[in-house]
């Protein structure tokens, strides 16, 4: 196992991380386990060994380097460490792939279940980038893998110092911010998507740092009928993004 390497599992997990190219070492495979052809051959594709264990011996497997209560579907793989990209490079393969992208920042997203969920939600929705501090932000791992159900092997992800830098930087880029918060009366469902944009997604406690928000451009709000005023981040993340490709699909 190199030191940059983690491992991934379930079969949604590791076939996205194939399909995306992610450099995989090994793949472990429960014997005799049904519906593992499409793995098999995406592994000989891309070169990949596949190593089968009877039940023993890949419970053994399962209980040394997974968390406690994964669930691994019989599938395991070791991937080296997922690579980030700096800014530049991000706004370059958004660019790349739409004149109108759409980028996502994580303010203070801390909880990998979280990071897992927004990202898979990010990425169906057709966001092609997470922005992310280095400090304060749930690290890539095979929980929030998992969680992703693939998706984080197809995001480009920038991690970076300073947010409010950031920000300035992808506002010289053409991009308009929207921060997602509760406080605002501009409703997420208004038509003013129509340009590159990022939407900053704060953290569950506290919301969006000052600093942070000041430097959005507008702020944007889910209306609320019930008598909790908040919502799980990746909850929220999702409906903004959905609203977002809604509008650009019709």
């Amino acid at each position: 196992m190199s030191e940059q390497a983690y491992y991934i599992y379930g079969r949604n997990a590791v076939t996205e991380a194939l399909s995306s190219g992610s450099e995989i070492e090994k793949i472990y495979i429960l014997y005799g386990l049904h519906g593992t052809n499409p793995i098999f051959k995406l592994a000989k594709s891309n070169k990949v060994p596949v190593i089968t264990f009877d039940k023993m011996k890949f419970k053994n497997l399962e209980d040394s380097v997974l968390p406690r209560d994964a669930k691994s579907q019989g599938v395991i793989a070791l991937k080296t460490m997922a690579k980030t990209v700096d800014l530049g490079e991000l706004t370059d393969n958004a660019f790349a792939r739409n004149n109108k992208p759409v980028l996502l920042i994580l303010d203070g997203i801390t909880d990998p279940h979280n990071l897992g969920a927004i990202a898979r939600s990010a990425e169906c929705a057709g966001v092609t980038g997470l922005v992310m501090p280095i400090r304060n932000s749930a690290p890539i791992t095979p929980v929030a893998v998992k969680a992703s159900a693939g998706a984080l092997e197809h995001l480009d992800i920038c991690k970076v110092t300073n947010l409010v830098n950031a920000i300035e930087t992808l506002k010289n880029k053409g991009f308009w911010i929207y921060g997602a918060d509760m406080q605002s009366t501009r409703l997420y469902s208004d038509n003013i998507y129509d340009r590159p944009i990022v939407i900053i997604i704060g953290s569950e406690g506290s919301g969006m740092k000052e600093n942070v928000r000041k430097k959005c451009d507008e702020i944007i709000s889910i209306p609320m009928s019930g008598r909790i005023n908040s919502l799980n981040a990746s909850v929220s993340a999702g409906i903004v993004l959905f609203e977002i490709n809604r509008q650009r699909m019709a």
